[in-house]
């Protein structure tokens, strides 16, 4: 039998992990290399302070960046939504399939 809220579960956490992840990368495609351009100073605390770095660089460079911004944010966003339903869902779920794994054994 289909447990719809497994389903459910499973579609929107990997639906909003894909998306974050990939809004993530498409915000750092569009920003790392652009600090390069305003010299090392600029490009290493963005390359090497993860989300922080590129999301900072994006806001203080005004509106011509802000499209990268609010796709990191957003990216950041979906993907601690993933993560919050992995963490706090996932094991009520396990918890029921192994219970129901059992009940099927001792009933054989």
């Amino acid at each position: 039998m289909m447990d719809w809220g497994f389903f459910l579960f499973a579609i929107v956490s990997t639906l909003s992990l894909a998306g974050g992840g990939l809004l993530l990368l498409v915000g750092y495609i569009g920003t790392v290399p652009a600090a390069f351009s305003f010299g090392w100073k600029t490009g290493l605390p963005v390359l090497l302070l993860p989300v922080i770095g590129p999301v900072w660089f994006a806001l203080s460079r005004g509106p011509e960046f802000r499209r990268p911004a609010i796709q990191l944010v957003v990216g950041l966003v979906l993907v601690g939504i993933a993560t919050a339903l992995i963490v706090g869902v996932a094991p009520m779920y396990a918890e029921k399939f192994v219970a129901e794994m059992i009940e099927a054994e001792k009933n054989r």
